[in-house]
């Protein structure tokens, strides 16, 4: 895997504030590679982010409070350049494979450890986009 020539732009999408902070605490550690530009909570904060921050990669839980975000990832997608990463407590193996179908590149559950994490952004990022069967 090369190194990006810059950080690796990044938005953050969670219905929780507590793992809003602690991912940026950890993407924080790796400010030579990747930094966060922008929160999100819910999914109209992160349509919008999308549009203005333009992130190279989208880190996405799918439920936000009432929705459903995989609902709303191709509009999320369109006319975007952004990767999306989908960082899920969901186990539900058709729950990932309906996220890869619409255009996630990749899912990473909140149990695997960081490293992971760290290491499927970077590799999103470098990935080709793929928008997947909508």
């Amino acid at each position: 895997m090369t190194q990006p020539t810059r950080p690796i732009r990044i938005l953050l999408v969670d219905d929780s504030e507590q793992v809003l902070w602690g991912l940026g605490k950890l993407i924080d550690g790796e400010r030579h590679r990747m930094r966060v530009v922008g929160k999100a909570r819910n999914v109209a904060e992160a349509l919008a982010g999308v549009r203005e921050h333009q992130p190279d990669v989208v880190l996405l839980d799918i439920y936000l409070a009432e929705d459903n975000s995989l609902d709303y990832l191709p509009e999320m997608l369109q006319g975007s350049k952004a990767r999306v990463l989908v960082l899920t407590g969901a186990g539900d193996p058709e729950v990932h494979r309906r996220a890869m179908k619409l255009g996630a590149c990749a899912v990473v559950t909140k149990e695997q450890p960081a490293q992971v994490l760290l290491d499927a952004i970077v590799e999103a990022h470098s990935e080709p986009a793929y928008r997947g069967a909508m």
